[in-house]
Parts: C-alpha cells; sequence; structure tokens
C-alpha cells in the first residue's frame, strides 16, 4: 500500500512541476513580447517601410532619416516620430517627400510633397 502512495505522489509533483514551467514559459513569452512592442524600432527599418510606402508610383532615388525621435506636434496625443525623406523619381518627374513615423510601430502617421521638378 505505501508503493501505490509513494507513486500516487511522484506523479502529482511531476505535474505540479509540469504546470510550474508551462505557466513560466508563457509568463516570459508574454513579456517577451511586451518589452520588444514598447522599443523603439530601428530609424534604419523604419526608413525602408516609408520607402516602401512612398516609392510605390516610381524609384526611390534618394532617402533620409533623423535617428533621434521628437514628439509630434500635430496630433494631441503628440507621439514620438522619427522624422525623414523621401526622393522619389516618375513620370511626372522628381516629387520630394517628408514623413514622420511613428518609432514604436515603424507606421508612417503623416507625409507631405514638398518639392516637384
Amino acid at each position: 500500500m505505501s508503493e501505490n502512495n509513494q507513486n500516487y505522489n511522484y506523479d502529482n509533483n511531476g505535474l505540479l512541476g509540469g504546470l510550474l514551467l508551462a505557466t513560466g514559459v508563457l509568463i516570459g513569452a508574454a513579456t517577451t513580447l511586451l518589452i520588444k512592442e514598447n522599443r523603439p524600432k530601428k530609424a534604419g527599418l523604419v526608413l525602408e517601410t516609408a520607402k516602401n510606402r512612398l516609392g510605390q508610383n516610381g524609384n526611390v532615388v534618394g532617402s533620409w532619416i533623423d535617428y533621434d525621435s521628437i514628439e509630434y506636434d500635430l496630433f494631441e496625443d503628440k507621439p514620438l516620430v522619427y522624422i525623414g525623406g523621401v526622393t522619389v523619381e516618375n513620370a511626372e518627374g522628381r516629387l520630394q517627400y517628408q514623413f514622420a513615423s511613428d518609432i514604436y510601430t515603424g507606421e508612417l502617421i503623416d507625409y507631405y510633397l514638398i518639392n516637384q521638378t
């Protein structure tokens, strides 16, 4: 009878250990996602996103981005953004855009044409 009792305790300990391990893995994964989501994207990756979006109707022939983020005053919540520019060449000529992209998502939140030649 004591042999069955020992097996029962071993099975419960194994189940409890597995449950604790699974919980730790889930908490670790959630923490990693939260940290990644709240970390600014690299300015170079944000620039590539802007070039892809603004260069859809032509060839990108030049681009730049300021690696220092700023508060964007045009919106009430003043998101942190990278400011940059993209020059696109197409049938209309050269179009120069300036843009603002969210530093956390890389999303292009504002852009405008500054020059056309």
